[in-house]
Order: structure tokens, then C-alpha cells, then sequence
């Protein structure tokens, strides 16, 4: 009995990849006050968007100047992009640059074989994943919104031809989208997220004090004792995935209870709750769904003890079991990335959701619900018969807007903090499965001691 294998929590300890090529930048404005080109568009029209594409593509970089500030236009020739098509850039100025992806950047793609339009894409904040996207529909125009690899919202009409749009302000798109579109959550308020940020920064200095050890836990009593039988560790006892969770639970809970959980009523399978009649017979042998059970009995004990009026009888409770988006892009290139889609997979009741989604769905669920943390249990099937599903991994996901109101996910595994790019690029991880949890005010978990050997 163990929620992780001991290979897929020592992966956990692997350093988190390199920095992005386009990081998020700090200082956007809520979208209302989001930075409007549209003068600059008028302005250039004949000479640029309005002009055939030889003499479009001749077009000299120039900065431009509005109510709004300085801006970059130009036709980028830096190769980037699909080989059929060119692109005309507006991008405001930010720090003594222009990035192309900055907030209210337009970035207005054209065919090189006959200059037609083919799109536009405007960036909503800061962040070469979350734009519209705007294309011609006969005399009118459609509208889709990623955010993440996420295609939140797919050809919402626009009453209003291309060019009227290219000549128009965002503004103008998201009146006459309002009824469809719920646009607040590229405008967030990073005050709502300090009680979750909090959290991670009182768990941060701790992380010293605690080490990784296969199927480790530390019980009610405070005894570092292995999950399987509830037998002592040796003399360097530690943690795994389940039993991390389980100590950061533990510390939210302690200052209202006084108390820990125990780890033999944590185990407790919940047979009447998952699974079918083909994996019952499975159920002693491989445990498969070890972490799914964990987890949520640690967010049933968590949610009983912070709001004991909302006591739940199905420890599904807590799960988040809304259907994602419909598709997921393929690409996310700040230039031409994005425009091709696949199809995303529903959110099953125990396996969740798709790897790939798993950023947007964060970005969903903190703009709608913020404040929580995730306790996410990551399964595949395995290669070999039965091709079980198993829960092998369980990690803490915490969802937030800094102060500086760039989106961001505090990761927490195995005694370790790592990111979400580590995560998201374990070839071993196939569906997520998302439970939510509650943030209390004080944090007060137990220490990791040397437990006497039985």
C-alpha cells in the first residue's frame, strides 16, 4: 500500500525546467483599463493593414504614440510563424520594450498569397497564453478565448466585419461579447489570493526540516510510522507524496482541533465510492486507487473541521468535477501558436482530467474560486495486465494571482516544492484528478523525528 512509487516521488525532487522564453509580465491592468491601439490602426490603415501586401510587407518599424503611451508597429520578419502568412505587430511599450505578447498587443496575420486577412490576435494580459482571437466570418467576425492551452470560449459572433473590428477598440469586442463571454477573469484581484499565499510561504521554511522516504508518514501521535502496516521507520524517517499531504493538512487543521489525523483511518479504502465490479477483485493485490481514497479523505477531514456546518455525507464531495473546455490548442507560439485545436477529453468522475489541461483548469478554478488549494492525484494505466488505472502520485497545487496579478502555481510533492512545468512534463502522468481544500489562517504541523524502532 502506497500512493507513489518510489520512482515517481524521488521525480518529484528533479529541478523544475528552465524559465520560459516568454515569461509573464508583471504590471496589467484590469481589462477595462487595458491598453487600445485602435487610433494607430486608423492611422496606418492606407499604408499597412489597408494596403496590398508588397507594399505592407515593405512596411519600416516605427513607434507610434496615443493617450495610451508609445508603441511598436511593425511587420515581423523574424521568421517566426506559418510560412503562408505575414504578420503586422502593435505592442505597447513596457519597461523600454516592446514584447510582442504585452498586454493589449495586436498581432494581425495576413495570407502572403493575396494579402487577405486571416486573423487577429490580442493578448488579454501580459502572458503569451491568454488572448482572443478574432477571425472573418463573412460580414461579421468570430471570437474565441484561450487561456493556458485552454479554448474557454470557441466562434462566438462578432457583429461586426473584420476590418470594422481591426478599426475598432477591444472594448468594443467585449461589449458586444458580454452576453457570452465572462471576461472578469483576466481582470483578478490578487488580494483574494493572501490567505493562499500565505500558506505557501509558511510551508516554504519547512521544507529543510523534512526528507523523502518510501510509504513514510507521521501519525496522530506524532510517530514517523510507514503507511503500509503503521510499523516504526528507521532512524531517518521521511515522507512520501501521501504522507506530505497528509503533514500539510495535519497543520492547517491542528490550530482549530488541537489534534492530528490518524493514518489507519486515512487508509481506509472506499470501496462503495470508485471503481467498478472489475476492479474489486484487483483491490488488495494493487490498491490502485490508494492515492484517490487519500485524498479524499484528507479534504473530507480538512472541510469537516474548517466549516462543520457543511458536513458532507459522499467523500466525493469536494471533488472538482465540472467539465472543462471542449478543446485544448495544439500550439502556443505568441505569434502564430494556437490556431489549431483538439479535442479535449471530459472530466471523469475518478480519473479527471487530461495532463495536458491541467493549467488552464487551474486557471478556471482560481479565477472562480479563489483562494482554494488542490490536492491533485495524478493515474495512468499500467502496461502490463490487467492494464489497471492506478493513483500513484499526489500533490499539492496552489493557484494564485501574485500581488503583481501574474498567474502562478506553487507546487508541493514529496517534501519538496517544484513547479508545474515538472509536473506537467512527466511522460509518466496520464489524467489528474482534482480535489479541493481549504485554507485556514494558521499553520502548525508536526516535526519529522527519528521514530524507536518496534
Amino acid at each position: 500500500m502506497a500512493a507513489c512509487a518510489l520512482a515517481a516521488c524521488l521525480a518529484a525532487a528533479a529541478p523544475a525546467s528552465a524559465q520560459a522564453a516568454w515569461p509573464p509580465l508583471p504590471g496589467d491592468s484590469p481589462l477595462e483599463k487595458s491598453p487600445e491601439a485602435n487610433d494607430i490602426r486608423v492611422r496606418t490603415w492606407d499604408e499597412l493593414l489597408g494596403a496590398p501586401r508588397t507594399a505592407a510587407q515593405a512596411f519600416e518599424r516605427r513607434t507610434e504614440s496615443n493617450a495610451w503611451g508609445r508603441w511598436s508597429v511593425y511587420v515581423d520578419r523574424s521568421g517566426t510563424g506559418s510560412g503562408d502568412a505575414f504578420y503586422t505587430v502593435f505592442s505597447p511599450e513596457r519597461g523600454g520594450a516592446w514584447p510582442q505578447y504585452a498586454q493589449g498587443s495586436w498581432i494581425v496575420k495576413r495570407s502572403r498569397a493575396d494579402g487577405s486577412f486571416m486573423q487577429a490576435k490580442v493578448f488579454l494580459r501580459s502572458d503569451p497564453q491568454t488572448f482572443a482571437r478574432i477571425y472573418p466570418f463573412g460580414d461579421r467576425s468570430l471570437l474565441d478565448v484561450v487561456a493556458y492551452g485552454g479554448v474557454l470560449y470557441r466562434e462566438v459572433i462578432i457583429p461586426l466585419s473584420f476590418e470594422a473590428v481591426l478599426r475598432s477598440p477591444f472594448s468594443r469586442v467585449r461589449q458586444l461579447t458580454a452576453d457570452v463571454v465572462d471576461w472578469s477573469p483576466f481582470s483578478p484581484e490578487p488580494a483574494l489570493y493572501g490567505g493562499l499565499r500565505a500558506l505557501a510561504d509558511s510551508i516554504r521554511p519547512l521544507l529543510p526540516g523534512l526528507r523523502y522516504a518510501d510509504d513514510g508518514a507521521i501519525d496522530h501521535d506524532g510517530r514517523a510510522v510507514r503507511i503500509a502496516d503503521l510499523g516504526a521507520q528507521g532512524p531517518e524517517p521521511g515522507l512520501n507524496c501521501s504522507g506530505f499531504a497528509k503533514w500539510l493538512v495535519d497543520g492547517t487543521l491542528a490550530p482549530l482541533t488541537g489534534s492530528y489525523l490518524r493514518v489507519d483511518a486515512l487508509r481506509e479504502r472506499m470501496i462503495d465510492w470508485r471503481g467498478s465490479s472489475f476492479t474489486v477483485k484487483f483491490e488488495e493485490k494493487y490498491d490502485p486507487f490508494f492515492g484517490l481514497d487519500w485524498a479524499r479523505a484528507l479534504a473530507t477531514a480538512a472541510w469537516s473541521a474548517l466549516y462543520p456546518s457543511r458536513r458532507e455525507e459522499s467523500p466525493l464531495a469536494w471533488d472538482v468535477s465540472e467539465p472543462p473546455f471542449a478543446l485544448i490548442v495544439r500550439d502556443a507560439d505568441p505569434v502564430n501558436g494556437g490556431g489549431a485545436y483538439r479535442p479535449y477529453s471530459a472530466n471523469f468522475d475518478d480519473a479527471g482530467f487530461e495532463l495536458p489541461g491541467l493549467k488552464a483548469v487551474l486557471f478556471s478554478l482560481a479565477s472562480r474560486e479563489p483562494g482554494r488549494y488542490y490536492l491533485a492525484q495524478f493515474s495512468a494505466r499500467k502496461p502490463v495486465e490487467p492494464h489497471l488505472r492506478t493513483w500513484f502520485h499526489l500533490a499539492a497545487l496552489f493557484p494564485y494571482f501574485d500581488t503583481d496579478g501574474v498567474f502562478r502555481v506553487a507546487v508541493f510533492e514529496s517534501a519538496e516544492e517544484t513547479s508545474l512545468d515538472r509536473i506537467m512534463g512527466d511522460p509518466d502522468y496520464e489524467f489528474v484528478k482534482l480535489v479541493r481544500m481549504p485554507v485556514s489562517g494558521r499553520f502548525s504541523p508536526q516535526a519529522l523525528e527519528a521514530s524507536a524502532a518496534p
